[in-house]
């Protein structure tokens, strides 16, 4: 935004005029500014630069940097850093050039800041060595700033869990302590100046990955349902073509021993289906043994590769899914209204918030102890989640599907002289990828310095276990308990047909 403001200041009126100034360019403050000053007569020559210092060092606590004074018609214009300097000017051409040329320059000058330890965008810790190392992305943006434009950077450590984030401590925090950057993410506010938007943040729920399916189920799912279907249909079509082949050409009609027969052809059991050999049963022999071998060799190889790969559920993918779980969605003491104010949320998930004891919290979500569903900001999830990247299969996820967005930035106090600066900055480190480099370095300077580790598997069992037959002997049951059956229903039919012989050759006698 362009603007220019003209404004006439006297040493009287000096505070009143600079008030109404702070009024009339609120977040304006960083545009280009000409006082024509008027100071007292009689003032000595070798003190004439006092009262122009002293105009300067009040615009400059009010973050007006780009000022051109007129005094006795002469021009002159003050660079803060690392002191105030008062430079005489010839014209305002001469201004003109030096804004436009000048590039900012700290000259060593002193930049305080917050340091507020909150992986992965502040922390610190030691290396090997006992060097004090400060890392984070939101700190390495601060600190490549200040090291771009030659000054000096002066952290100072702010404990978080002793800090309350309330309006009037996050207000103290800002304006009065005199931190040009809180470089963690806090709530955006009137009462203090927001950078460039880092990126767009988003909250995910971390859940736990998918498990592997029971191992008794591995028999059932090498064949999908329609598999299955097509398995049953071959068995009915098959006892139905040995059934009529007996029934046409041996004159027996034996259901039973048909299906029996069929079921042999789909398992792969050798047998002799008809007794005499023709052309007829030779072809059909070669057929059924085709069937067999395709469907059992299909079987077995499914099998065995599951196995080797394991087969697991089903991920939860959604916000309804959670359902599908019976772990609650535990929530740090401090959010838990802010959660529970949010709209447009499956009902479950306002079901399965709960609060708990905040270490607990920490330590759990730390090391992917998944009792709970917890939640984080995608920063915050990724560093987390980075713990896995060595795991064969992950034990923790997250739902792709935020439960709220907001923007995240870098908080500053009002009137901070080179906020347009550090906006310019962030979009260049946006831009040019460094963004992306910084918080890739912030991940990894999590494991050396432990606040995050990497994972390991758990020793493998691929020992095959009862468990694994399970279904097979259930299934052994049955075909034994059908089995028996049908020998009964046999014999009795045997029985039924022998009385009736022998009563029919009773009447006949």
């Amino acid at each position: 935004m362009n603007i220019l403001t003209v404004v006439r200041i006297d040493e009287d009126n000096q505070n009143a005029s600079l008030s109404l100034m702070d009024q009339l360019l609120w977040r304006r403050h960083y545009t280009s500014i000409i006082v024509f000053f008027e100071g007292n007569e009689g003032e000595e020559d070798d003190n004439e630069e006092e009262p122009l210092i002293n105009l300067f060092h009040d615009c400059w606590q009010n973050g007006y940097l780009s000022v051109l004074l007129v005094w006795h018609n002469i021009t002159y214009t003050y660079t803060p850093y690392p002191k105030i300097t008062v430079i005489r000017l010839e014209n305002y051409m001469a201004f003109e050039k030096i804004q436009n040329l000048r590039p900012l320059n700290f000259n060593g000058f002193e930049i305080s800041t917050a340091f507020i330890e909150y992986p992965p965008r502040c922390f610190s810790f030691h290396s090997r060595h006992g060097q004090l190392i400060r890392s984070g992305y939101y700190y390495k943006i601060v600190e490549n700033f200040v090291r771009q434009y030659n000054g000096s950077l002066r952290p100072e450590f702010v404990d978080a869990w002793g800090f309350k984030f309330d309006d009037d401590s996050i207000r103290d925090l800002v304006n009065n302590r005199g931190f040009s950057f809180i470089p963690t993410h806090l709530t955006a506010s009137e009462n203090y100046e927001s950078s460039y938007f880092i990126h767009f943040g988003k909250c995910y729920l971390i859940v736990p990955a998918a498990k592997e399916i029971n191992q008794n189920l591995y028999l059932l799912v090498s064949f999908d349902m329609g598999m299955w279907l097509m398995m049953a249909l071959i068995l009915i079509i098959l006892a139905a073509i040995i059934t009529v082949i007996n029934v046409l050409h041996y004159h027996r009609r034996l259901i039973v021993e048909s299906i029996f027969k069929a079921l042999q052809i789909v398992i792969f059991i050798s047998g002799q289906v008809f007794q005499d050999k023709t052309l007829f049963t030779y072809m059909l022999q070669l057929l059924f043994l085709c069937i067999g071998l395709f469907l059992t060799n299909c079987y077995t190889g499914n099998l065995s590769s599951m196995y080797t790969s394991r087969i697991y559920e089903a991920d939860l993918n959604t916000l309804e899914d959670v359902g599908r779980t019976k772990l609650g969605i535990h929530i740090y003491s401090l959010d838990y209204k802010m959660y529970t104010a949010l709209e447009n949320l499956p009902a479950i998930i306002y079901k399965r918030f709960f609060l708990g004891n905040n270490t607990v919290f920490n330590v759990n979500r730390k090391n992917l102890k998944m009792v709970s569903i917890y939640n984080g900001l995608d920063d915050t999830v990724d560093l987390l989640l980075y713990q896995q990247l060595y795991l064969k299969r992950p034990l923790a996820r997250y739902i792709p599907e935020p439960l709220y967005t907001l923007p995240m930035f870098v908080t500053m106090p009002h009137r901070l002289a080179f906020v347009k600066h550090f906006d310019h900055y962030i979009c260049y480190l946006a831009d040019s990828g460094i963004l992306k480099k910084f918080k890739a370095d912030s991940k990894w300077d999590g494991i050396m310095g432990q606040t995050i580790r990497f994972l390991q598997d758990a020793p493998p069992n691929r020992a095959m276990s009862l468990l694994y037959l399970q279904y097979a002997f259930v299934m052994l049951f049955f075909g034994l308990l059908l089995g028996f059956v049908t020998f009964v229903c046999e014999i009795r039919k045997a029985r039924r047909e022998r009385s009736q012989i022998s009563n029919e050759n009773g009447k006949n006698n």
